[in-house]
């Protein structure tokens, strides 16, 4: 009597592990909701947010950036509000903004923006990525910076606060601290198509 009570036991269990394993094979693949994209602007949006107010409050010493007062003296600003935030975001690493829920997102607007465009001009700067250290608190040479173009700039989210911008360096899309002239975050191979 004791045999057949397990295996009817091992019997249901097997006939509810079928249809647990048939419901999933015929759910639909987990789509991408909306409010993902909201979340996902929400975290950039506050950790841009919380970097603006580091800014601001290792700035307030300072006197204000005013271009009538010298290279010189700018220089010398900047270099000390550049070594104030890197002292603060000392243990900074790549992705602190560009989280991944953002850096998917940013990928599939710049994905969306290039599909379909002339790209040429876009992607080959003649700027050779590896050639360029992409470490966070830290300047960037000029030469290796550009703008980003005015029709991808109309896919990225504009809440940016003053003093932030959005570069390219390569196929890499930064977002720099023009205040401080020091590179916030890095999205490496954002405009490769190929990821």
């Amino acid at each position: 009597m004791r045999r057949h009570s397990t295996a009817g036991i091992v019997l249901a269990l097997g006939c509810a592990w079928l249809l647990g394993t048939a419901a999933a094979a015929a759910a639909p693949p987990p789509q991408r909701a909306p409010t993902d994209r909201a979340a996902a602007l929400q975290t950039f949006n506050g950790a841009v947010q919380r970097y603006a107010s580091l800014r601001a409050r290792l700035e307030e010493p300072l006197p204000p950036l005013d271009p009538r007062r010298g290279p010189w003296a700018l220089r010398v600003q900047r270099y000390y509000l550049a070594s104030a935030i890197r002292n603060a975001r000392h243990r900074a690493v790549q992705g602190d903004i560009f989280l991944p829920a953002v850096a998917t997102m940013l990928r599939q607007d710049i994905g969306n923006a290039i599909s379909g465009n002339d790209i040429e001009g876009l992607v080959d700067d003649g700027v050779d990525a590896q050639l360029v250290d992409l470490t966070l608190n830290e300047p960037i040479p000029q030469w290796a910076i550009r703008p980003v173009p005015d029709a991808l700039v109309r896919f990225l989210p504009l809440l940016l606060p003053e003093g932030i911008e959005y570069r390219l360096v390569g196929g890499s899309l930064i977002l720099w601290d023009t205040h401080a002239e020091i590179l916030i975050d890095a999205l490496p191979g954002a405009l490769s198509w190929d990821d």
